[in-house]
């Protein structure tokens, strides 16, 4: 939590962002099951895709010549989400604006029946402008899943606020200029690692 607290105190930050992980935190802090993401992952393939956005449809093909971050989850997810996108905002935080230019976050919904396009783009802007939340119906979402390698898993638990959790792998997923998987980070990296190697694709660029 600790990426969590620097990015919280770093910038002036939405309360009703606040009011939202705090809450959905409690509803979830009895829930053993979801409080760990899903370890280890499949074999990345990567390759182009087509999700939905507030904009309309986006490619991955779309953004080819700029560095690409992909993640995978969902807006009621408590902890692991919220600390990811973060990460990616504390290290978009330190870029200039030309580098921003050639760099975009996508946040992958793995809950398309809560996760509107609204709800989605309300809650990325609560991080930063370019991360964009993508969602569409679950067949085409598990596709791309499986070809980033996500591992997920909804599990039903008829007691909780939400009904259901789902489980899923965290790592950030960084594709360089030409759409190729770059690297992996952990879901808590610190943003440092994770600007210098977007840095480093951008200069090689």
């Amino acid at each position: 939590m600790k990426y969590l607290k620097k990015f919280f105190s770093s910038f002036r930050f939405p309360i009703i962002l606040l009011v939202h992980v705090f809450f959905i935190t409690l509803i979830f802090s009895t829930i053993r099951g979801h409080q760990e993401s899903i370890i280890g992952k499949n074999k990345i393939s990567g390759g182009d895709f087509t999700l939905q956005s507030s904009e309309g449809p986006l490619s991955l093909s779309d953004l080819r010549g700029s560095v690409v971050l992909i993640f995978f989850g969902y807006t009621a997810c408590p902890s692991v989400c919220p600390i990811s996108l973060a990460t990616i905002s504390h290290a978009f935080n330190k870029m200039n604006q030309n580098d921003l230019n050639r760099t975009k976050a996508l946040f992958i919904s793995l809950d398309p029946e809560r996760d509107t396009l609204k709800i989605l783009k309300q809650y990325t802007s609560y991080f930063h402008q370019n991360i964009v939340g993508l969602t569409d119906n679950i067949e085409i979402l598990s596709r791309v899943a499986e070809q980033y390698g996500m591992k997920y898993e909804k599990t039903v638990i008829p007691e909780s606020a939400l009904g259901y959790v789902i489980s899923h792998s965290s790592d950030i997923i960084v594709l360089n200029l030409n759409g190729k998987p770059s690297a992996t980070f952990p879901h808590d990296t610190d943003s440092k690692p994770l600007l210098k190697h977007i840095r480093n694709i951008l200069n090689s660029g």
